[in-house]
């Protein structure tokens, strides 16, 4: 069992995969369709386009099996580092394409249609790869981009050399605009990363990694709320049998082993057939907790035997032989809270309380059935 799974908080997604992904689907559909009718124009107008002609339809596949990719739920870095480069040498090629045909192609550079493409590359590479390798990689890009026109002999004999210039400094603030935006998109990620281990921290015990006290409470509100419903569950609170004689005979190392062991024990309870997982959490010192929802008296007294039997064949450190004592107490369906009609003890569930009512109990080692209610007030 995932320990991260019990603590009933929202699901985080600090590196925004899913919203990434969404992003690609919806920008893959329209350069489809943006390539589509570029290609549906050249040949209804006959226009003499290199890059309509070759480099166009080429794009038009490789973009079918990007979408199929991303829609299939497959892994997001592939189609993002292929992405990046199929798109980079595209666009290359259409600035070279349209460098050598700008001559023969009056106004060819007040088209700004080959940056365009080379801003979203910039930008996919700031999305889909790490700070330290997207920037020098745009950097480079862009460089070679901006000084490719000016290496071709043809550019200098077009008219629109200052158009092109145009461009190329519209471009230039266009990336320095994305650059600042990725470097805060950054440091929003490296902010969320830290607030999300301090989430695991504060609702996770350090020693065992199960949840901890904070983490189980939302689990036991659950269960006292399906009670009202009519719905029945139950809970264990367990109990490592003279705990203090290990850490005053073995060293407090040892007990901290011992306590591992037994979350280790503990993450291997069955979830009931039909009923949602248990949640099984570090109540404090040596005492543990598991909140199973669905799970009814009986089959919680058969579920206690069994965790009983597996800590007896666990084997403990130092050979240890370590008995643990488990406490029982159900919730019955179809049933409203009832008022305790003996003395009661708190349970610290926002003022509930845990009646023992009258059942079997027994000393350690054992199993304690406290067959009472969990209630409001007292």
């Amino acid at each position: 069992m995932d320990p991260q799974a019990d603590l009933h908080l929202p699901n985080r997604d600090p590196y925004g995969e899913a919203v990434r992904r969404r992003l690609y689907i919806g920008a893959v559909v329209c350069g489809m369709a943006l390539l589509l009718f570029g290609v549906v124009m050249q040949r209804t107008l006959n226009l003499r386009e290199p890059y309509l002609q070759y480099v166009a339809p080429f794009l038009l596949g490789l973009s079918v099996l990007n979408l199929w990719w991303l829609l299939s739920r497959r892994a997001l870095i592939v189609t993002e580092v292929a992405s990046v480069v199929v798109l980079a040498a595209a666009s290359i090629a259409h600035i070279v394409l349209v460098s050598l045909s700008a001559a023969a192609m009056p106004g060819a550079y007040p088209n700004s249609g080959p940056y365009w493409a080379v801003m979203g590359v910039c930008v996919l590479a700031f999305l889909a790869l790490p700070p330290r390798r997207a920037t020098p990689f745009n950097l480079s890009y862009l460089s070679l981009s901006l000084l490719l026109p000016w290496l071709l002999p043809a550019t200098y004999a077009a008219s629109t050399t200052p158009g092109l210039v145009r461009v190329q400094l519209n471009a230039v603030m266009v990336f320095l605009l994305v650059w600042g935006l990725s470097w805060f998109r950054a440091q929003y990620a490296t902010q969320t990363q830290a607030q999300e281990l301090l989430r695991q921290m504060a609702f996770t015990d350090a020693l065992t990694g199960l949840p901890n006290r904070h983490a189980v409470y939302p689990a036991v509100e659950a269960l006292l709320r399906a009670a009202a419903h009519g719905q029945t569950g139950s809970l264990f609170l367990i109990d490592l049998d003279h705990f203090k004689r290990i850490n005053d005979r073995h060293g407090h190392g040892v007990g901290d082993e011992v306590l591992v062991a037994a979350g280790q024990v503990l993450r291997n309870c069955a979830t009931e057939a039909g009923a949602p997982p248990p949640t099984v959490g570090r109540w404090g010192g040596e005492e543990f907790i598991v909140v199973m929802p669905g799970t009814p008296p009986e089959r919680a007294g058969v579920r206690a035997e069994h965790l009983l039997a597996e800590f007896r064949a666990w084997n403990w450190p130092q050979h240890l032989q370590v008995t643990v004592s488990i406490g029982s107490s159900s919730v019955p369906g179809r049933r409203g809270f009832q008022r305790p009609a003996g003395p009661c003890r708190r349970c610290p569930v926002r003022g509930q309380v845990l009646w023992p009512g009258p059942g079997r109990r027994t000393g350690r080692g054992g199993t304690g059935r406290l067959s009472g209610v969990l209630m409001h007030g007292c």
